[in-house]
């Protein structure tokens, strides 16, 4: 994992900060403890108005990414932002990086001094994940063509559904997800380390062509920043956005950024961390990356740095892992709760759990 650990894997959003903020429930004295990733959802959590946001990853690149986006929304405006990130076109995003760099502490504005190429081209979509659901989207062009067109246009659900039953949900959609459902294909191809913990590949075939079924049915496509990821491979100025670059929210974000604080630690480490106490966990999908007992290290950890009653929200992507029988009575997985943001979350591919915690 060491190489999973060093480089820029998530640099967009491939998530859906609505239902973080709907499962924490955020208030004004709260302080949220938050996975990194690409920085989309301690930035999409500042809306929830919490105390403070401590963003942790074990992955320095990660963290820096975090430390980067912060400079560039206190330099730019709204537009200028979506030109830098390589949403919208400019020939000036050096020019723009050049107000955002001199914001940057020191070891971050050297970090990205040997980046230089993948801010020119637009940092948003320079992620090891952006780049695979690119191609993927590439050939998902070809096989389909103006048949996304429709998709993303249809005027209603119903529409919508029928669009997906009779030109989408097929044996070509099929074979793709049993290829993204193989070990193989993750861990050599992609290179992403949680491959090493898929389940069952028909099962994991089945779970994911009903999460697209069924999404089919609740929530418009084209209303969806990660569906924009999926089939056109990009995000653009006038799609979907995740909610820290709509642009109502602007002003709100920028006026809060000093309530993150960054840091680079483990779950596992929580506790003896001196980061906490929490009262809330944006969690994401850290089980893809986790053999059982590894899982349950993350939960002690999380408790340990838990007030009692700490709301939590996790995702669960490939991976369906529980904690194990002995942390049950202290990670209070509210199944009703769980069971509503999972169908109504416009990220598609996973489930949500959610619920509370009770430190010993």
């Amino acid at each position: 994992m060491s190489g999973f650990a060093t480089t820029m894997n998530f640099t967009s959003s491939n998530e859906d900060g609505s239902t973080e903020l709907a499962a924490l429930a955020l208030q004004p004295a709260d302080h949220v403890l938050c996975l990194t990733a690409s920085g989309a959802r301690p930035l999409d959590l500042l809306l929830g108005n919490p105390a403070r946001i401590t963003a942790i990853d074990i992955n320095p690149a990660q963290n820096e990414l975090l430390r980067l986006k912060i400079a560039a929304f206190r330099a730019l405006d709204h537009d200028d932002l979506l030109a830098w990130l390589g949403i919208t076109p400019t020939p000036q995003r050096l020019h723009l990086h050049s107000k955002v760099e001199v914001l940057l502490p020191p070891a971050s504005h050297a970090f990205w001094q040997t980046r230089r190429r993948a801010i020119a081209a637009g940092i948003w979509h320079s992620g090891r994940w952006e780049r695979v659901l690119r191609l993927g989207a590439a050939g998902t062009q070809m096989i389909r063509g103006r048949r996304i067109d429709e998709l993303f246009g249809a005027p209603t659900l119903e529409d919508q559904a029928r669009i997906w039953h009779d030109h989408f949900d097929d044996a070509v959609w099929h074979s793709a997800v049993r290829l993204l459902s193989r070990r193989w294909f993750w861990t050599r191809i992609i290179g992403e380390p949680g491959g090493a913990f898929l389940p069952d590949p028909a099962a994991s075939q089945a779970r994911l062509t009903g999460f697209f079924r069924r999404a089919a049915e609740r929530f418009f496509f084209r209303e969806s920043d990660f569906t924009a990821l999926i089939f056109r491979g990009r995000h653009t100025a006038d799609g979907a956005l995740p909610l820290h670059l709509q642009p109502q929210n602007f002003e709100t974000i920028r006026t809060r950024l000093d309530r993150i604080e960054i840091a680079e630690a483990g779950l596992a480490d929580l506790g003896a961390s001196g980061l906490g106490p929490f009262d809330a966990f944006s969690l994401s999908d850290f089980g893809s990356y986790c053999s059982g007992e590894a899982y349950d290290a993350c939960w002690h950890g999380i408790l340990a740095a838990a007030r009692p009653g700490a709301r939590f929200c996790e995702r669960i992507f490939m991976n369906p892992v529980r904690p194990g029988p002995a942390l049950g009575p202290r990670v209070r997985i509210d199944e009703a709760q769980s069971a509503a943001l999972t169908r109504t979350d416009r990220a598609i591919i996973y489930d949500i759990r959610a619920g509370t915690l009770q430190p010993a």
